[in-house]
């Protein structure tokens, strides 16, 4: 089965919006029993929780990137998905809330029911075109300016959560995206510096405590 051009997936029939343990509202799939759907809100709320427990790391220990070439990815990543980095924030619900505020709060919803096989997307929303120079040329380069991250949270065989590291390591997967600024589709969307920027981002998950 082709994957469809640009991700687009269905991202809003058959889901039903929950509040979740962390006060914010999620859209899950419309399926299994209630608890069923409010278990996978509040797994939502808890990737939401250690995402940004991670940026918040990543904020305070600029010395472990900032000399890197993932440093220019990294503001990215904050651009997007801590649009307050630059309010000294020190805890997921500041992010959330200052987030609120500024009406740029990131999206986490549960993955569409599709038929590729596709179990985890980095969605960019809102692209926009720029003339940069690159290596003394003038190019055009794109920039999602909003994303959204769908996951895979229930077994669907039966809507249970499945195992949070599972879970937490697609969030990571997808986060990576954000960090290279993936904006259209590729056959391999994984080509360098994917892999190197995902350990980067791994290993500074493990340092601060969110990953295992």
């Amino acid at each position: 089965m082709t994957k469809p051009p640009f991700w687009d997936l269905d991202e809003s029939a058959g889901f039903v919006s929950v509040v979740a343990k962390d006060g914010l509202t999620y859209k899950v799939l419309d399926k299994g029993t209630k608890q069923d759907q409010q278990d996978a809100a509040d797994v939502l709320a808890r990737v939401r929780k250690d995402i940004n427990t991670l940026l918040i790391y990543m904020y305070r220990n600029p010395d472990l990137w900032y000399s890197k070439p993932i440093a220019w990815g990294v503001f990215h990543t904050f651009d997007i998905h801590v649009p307050c980095w630059n309010q000294n924030i020190n805890s997921s619900d500041e992010i959330n809330r200052y987030s609120l505020q500024m009406g740029k709060l990131f999206n986490y919803q549960e993955t569409p029911i599709n038929e590729y096989g596709i179990i985890g997307l980095n969605k960019p929303k809102k692209i926009i075109s720029m003339d940069i120079e690159y290596n003394g040329k003038q190019i055009e380069y794109e920039l999602a300016e909003k994303r959204s991250i769908f996951l895979t949270i229930r077994d669907k065989r039966n809507w249970k959560v499945l195992d949070y590291p599972q879970i937490l390591d697609l969030a990571l997967h997808e986060l990576t995206h954000t960090t290279c600024n993936d904006v259209r589709w590729k056959e391999d969307n994984h080509l360098p510096p994917y892999y190197s920027y995902n350990r980067l981002i791994k290993k500074f998950a493990r340092d601060c405590g969110v990953l295992s």
